[in-house]
């Protein structure tokens, strides 16, 4: 075979690997989604993104998470718009039927 086939192949492979996991590694493995940015961020200070994205709740379980986390584990009130934002995104993506239940 050619090898500068084979070398023009790699750098095309690994260019596609490189180019997926920047966009995996931006927010972890949350949905890319309006919402995803400040959900990552209000969550990753104590526990990974995974944890959350693992869960599949109503909006009323989500809330009953975020007071949780605040009366139970320290966490500061969220305060709006930014919580509506974040309840709106786990909702959408990480409910009871997790559309984007992250793989293995």
């Amino acid at each position: 075979m050619n090898l500068r086939l084979i070398a023009f192949t790699a750098l095309f492979i690994k260019a596609g690997v490189l180019a997926a996991t920047a966009e995996e590694a931006e927010f972890g493995v949350l949905h890319p989604a309006p919402g995803a940015e400040d959900t990552y961020y209000a969550c990753v200070a104590c526990h990974s993104e995974r944890l959350v994205a693992q869960q599949g709740l109503s909006r009323d379980g989500w809330e009953e998470v975020l007071q949780q986390m605040v009366e139970e584990h320290g966490m500061g009130e969220i305060e709006e718009p930014e919580r509506n934002v974040i309840l709106d995104y786990l909702t959408k993506h990480y409910n009871p039927e997790r559309p984007n239940f992250p793989p293995p």
